[in-house]
C-alpha cells in the first residue's frame, strides 16, 4: 500500500467480517504475564497488535507499522499473523470487553489520519499517517484502535506510538479525543 486510498480499500475488506476469536501479540518481557490489562478504565494497550479471526479461519491483523510514517496503524487481511506479529500470543476471546463484539458483523470501518509537518516529516515535507481506526458492528457498538500510549502518568494519551490501544467504549474514545473526536 502506498496511498491512503489503497489503505482505506484494504481496511474496507473488514466489512462483513464477524469476529469469532481474538488474539493479542506482545513483546516477551520475560515476566510471565501479559501487560495489556494495565489500564482497565481505558482499554487494552498492546506492544504489537491484535489478530481477529472469523469462523472460517480468515484473519485480520491490526498492528502498528511504518508504512506511511514510523508510527501508524497497519492492516493485514488474510496474511498469517506469524508473518506480521512476532512475540507472545494471548487468546483473549473470553475477555469480557470483547463479548459485545463476538459473532457480530462489521458494518463500517473508518480511518482517521494525522498530519506530520516540518522537521518530524520525512525530508521536511508534509505527510500523514493512519493514527486511529473505528470499527462499527451491527449492534451499533464500535471499537477504536489507536497507535497511542499514555504520556508518563498524566492520564493523557500521546499518539505516534509503537503501541496499539484498543478502546471498547465510545465515551472513552471521546474523552481521549480519538477517531471522530480527534483534535485537528
Amino acid at each position: 500500500m502506498k496511498t491512503r486510498a489503497e489503505y482505506d480499500a484494504n481496511l474496507k475488506q473488514l466489512v462483513g467480517f464477524a469476529v469469532e476469536r481474538v488474539v493479542y501479540f506482545e513483546l516477551d518481557y520475560q515476566n510471565g504475564s501479559p501487560c495489556f490489562r494495565g489500564y482497565p478504565e481505558t482499554g487494552h494497550f498492546l506492544d504489537f497488535g491484535v489478530e481477529l479471526i472469523d469462523a472460517a479461519g480468515r484473519t485480520v491483523c491490526l498492528t502498528w507499522d511504518g508504512t506511511f510514517f514510523q508510527y501508524g496503524l497497519g492492516v493485514y487481511v488474510d496474511i498469517p499473523s506469524a508473518e506480521v506479529l512476532p512475540g507472545l500470543a494471548y487468546d483473549v476471546t473470553n475477555d469480557p470487553e470483547w463479548t459485545p463484539f463476538l459473532r457480530r458483523k462489521i458494518v463500517a470501518v473508518d480511518s482517521y489520519w494525522t498530519g506530520i509537518f516540518g522537521s518530524m516529516a520525512p525530508d521536511d515535507t508534509e505527510t500523514s499517517y493512519p493514527q486511529d481506526i473505528r470499527i462499527t458492528f451491527d449492534n451499533n457498538r464500535s471499537l477504536y484502535l489507536s497507535a497511542a500510549q499514555f504520556l508518563n502518568d498524566s492520564g493523557e494519551l500521546f499518539g505516534m506510538s509503537d503501541n496499539v490501544l484498543i478502546i471498547f467504549h465510545d465515551e472513552v474514545a471521546q474523552k481521549h479525543k480519538l477517531g471522530p473526536w480527534a483534535v485537528g
